[in-house]
């Protein structure tokens, strides 16, 4: 069995740091994995119960795969947010600063989190495929995931908001705004 608490504790403490890194988007694609995890094992425990029809199995059992995709690449993002605020961090301390290496920190700072989101949204979108098959035992697991990603999109909405002064590209603001005000819709409805 994985040791959890040992994994949950260091990145908890890692947040609670006095340093930058890992911060809100790091945990809004962390909190997203772990959605994706619960809602992983809901299907998995459905799928394995006796009691589940061959039919619903079957149309579960494409999504293990899918799920398990999105769960890794939430645990990426996690990864990725932190490393690129970090390096706007780095070039921002650097005299002189180079602004355009700085301009293109920002950009990748701001996009981790849209991608986080729409990877978000997306599994949103499976949540609302299957929920109606998940065990009745586990569906408050399957609630659960939900809820951890709407909260994921609400993060990585903060995380673009706060990103969008810092934008010069007007097309990219624009697509950031954009994907802000679909983002806080959802989150509204959700």
């Amino acid at each position: 069995m994985v040791n959890w608490q040992d994994g949950a504790n260091c990145f908890i403490e890692a947040l609670a740091d006095k340093s930058s890194v890992p911060g809100g988007g790091s945990a809004a694609a962390f909190v997203a994995a772990m959605g994706a995890g619960l809602l992983l094992m809901s299907v998995g425990v459905t799928i394995k119960r006796k009691a589940t029809s061959q039919k619903d199995k079957d149309f579960l059992t494409p999504y293990l795969d899918k799920i398990t995709d999105y769960k890794n690449d939430f645990k990426k993002l996690t990864e990725e947010d932190a490393a690129a605020y970090l390096k706007v961090i780095n070039l921002k301390k650097q005299i002189p600063v180079d602004a355009e290496k700085l301009a293109r920190a920002q950009i990748r700072a701001a996009e981790v989190p849209l991608i986080t989101a729409q990877k978000a949204i997306e599994l949103l979108k499976i949540i609302d495929n299957i929920e109606s098959k998940i065990a009745k035992i586990i569906v408050s697991d399957t609630l659960c995931a939900r809820a951890l990603i709407v909260s994921s999109l609400k993060c990585c909405n903060e995380n673009i908001k706060a990103n969008l002064p810092y934008i010069t590209d007007d097309n990219l603001k624009n697509k950031l705004q954009i994907a802000y005000n679909e983002i806080e819709h959802l989150c509204l409805n959700k």
